[in-house]
């Protein structure tokens, strides 16, 4: 029996583990289904691009038709293609020459109702667009745009996932210190309890001293179960952006440091790391080829087409059977009111992402100054409530020394009790604020949370 409960106690630390920031973050961005179907929609993009080439290469076929009828034009014309028409099949008989030559108007039966005729048709034939009005290449170049903002929207989901971590993990961090605090005011309650215990067997305080400190005990005793809820489903949370069942503790809060140069090198960063800009100078860009593409229509497309095969009554290869076409086509479109329509609306979509760059602009420079001056108050009131915490700390030591030579009541001494836990919860609270804030403002900035990565 104790082998088996050793065995489980081995198993269960093999599958349980404390993690680092960076390890979870590791484990989340190789794990991530999101991540893994953007990097799909990457590959997607690159076969767009060599669709693209494949159809400017044209397309190599081998087909082949049978058919069978007694229309006298296809039968007609599958004989004269396979090199069996003869003067009788235009009704050339001794007879009809002679009514014709009387001045009849000879009808050729031979040749209005033939007899029916197999007829196969086996060909190769190789496609190839020669000159499109430059459309081909310039959709080459939109896919290309298009493969450059995959990549860019897979850093950008990076970014935003790594924020995700980071809240996720801190959040259960401080789940884990509202637990110690928590376990350290039961300690300092239940030291209390014993005391008004004590003093109550000496005649010192009333049972009421005594019951007030097992109901604040009661509620800390509630808040600690609430905490370690709290604990395991911020871990729950954290095992599911990892896909990693295994956690079971976290290790220190983690909190992003960097240099802050004046506002407006801030801004300079953001525009130039911002995957958003990225992205939109991408589709600048590609509204700018949408009208090249529009153009297209008024330039002639030209193609050609190669075909070699061999027709007959039965399926043969025989050289006496074979032909060969070779054609160039050209198209001009002469009016087609349409295409200025198509062009007027691509330049439009070409002026409206502009705007929209702008756009993005303003909002980026208004949420940098956002972030700046919310990480600017949290580190400020960091400060005010760890000085509030340190004299909340003495006051409740002096209440305890006072209590003891009876100047005050458990009363009193508890209230200081829970002003000393609310303001140590508040300074929690305050750190946690402080790393989102941080957190941030580099998100703003469009860094990776890795240190060194843009």
């Amino acid at each position: 029996m104790h082998k088996i409960y050793l065995s489980l106690l081995l198993v269960s630390f093999a599958y349980a583990q404390s993690v680092s920031f960076d390890k979870i973050l590791e484990t989340t961005i190789k794990n991530s289904k999101d991540l893994q179907k953007q990097k799909l929609n990457i590959e997607s993009s690159k076969l767009d691009i060599e669709n693209i080439d494949a159809v400017s290469y044209g397309k190599f076929s081998l087909s082949e038709e049978i058919s069978r009828t007694n229309h006298s034009g296809y039968v007609f014309n599958s004989k004269l293609s396979s090199r069996e028409a003869t003067f009788n099949d235009f009704g050339f008989t001794p007879s009809a020459m002679a009514q014709a030559m009387a001045g009849q108007n000879v009808i050729p039966d031979n040749l209005n109702y033939p007899s029916a005729r197999n007829n196969f048709n086996t060909k190769l034939t190789y496609d190839i667009p020669l000159f499109t009005g430059f459309k081909l290449s310039n959709q080459k170049d939109i896919l290309k745009l298009q493969k450059q903002a995959n990549t860019i929207k897979y850093n950008l989901d990076v970014k935003e996932l790594e924020f995700e971590v980071l809240k996720a993990y801190n959040s259960a961090v401080i789940a884990k210190d509202f637990i110690k605090a928590l376990e350290k005011a039961k300690e300092a309650i239940t030291f209390m309890r014993n005391g008004a215990i004590a003093f109550h067997k000496e005649g010192l305080v009333t049972k009421i001293d005594v019951n007030e400190a097992k109901v604040y005990e009661s509620n800390i005793n509630s808040q600690l179960l609430e905490s370690k809820n709290n604990f395991q489903l911020a871990l729950a949370y954290l095992s599911f952006l990892s896909s990693d069942e295994s956690i079971s503790d976290v290790e220190d809060l983690k909190n992003l440091y960097f240099k802050f140069p004046n506002e407006k090198e801030l801004y300079s960063q953001a525009l130039e790391n911002r995957d958003e800009v990225k992205m939109q100078n991408i589709q600048v860009n590609a509204s700018k080829k949408n009208i090249d593409i529009a153009k297209a229509a008024y330039y002639p497309s030209v193609f050609s087409r190669l075909e070699y095969g061999y027709n007959d009554d039965t399926l043969t290869l025989s050289e006496d059977k074979d032909y060969y076409m070779a054609m160039v086509g050209i198209t001009i479109t002469l009016f087609d009111n349409t295409r200025s329509i198509e062009k007027q609306k691509s330049q439009i979509e070409y002026q409206k992402a502009n705007l929209n760059e702008e756009k993005l602009k303003d909002a980026i420079k208004l949420e940098l100054k956002k972030a700046v001056l919310n990480l600017e108050t949290k580190e400020k009131i960091l400060l005010e409530k760890m000085e509030a915490k340190n004299l909340a700390s003495d006051i409740l030591e002096q209440a305890k020394l006072q209590y003891k030579n009876q100047l005050i009541s458990m009363t009193t001494l508890l209230q200081q009790e829970a002003n000393y836990r609310k303001n140590e919860a508040l300074l929690i609270e305050a750190r946690y604020e402080k790393s989102l804030a941080l957190a941030s403002l580099n998100l703003v900035l469009g860094k990776n949370i890795k240190e060194g990565k843009n």
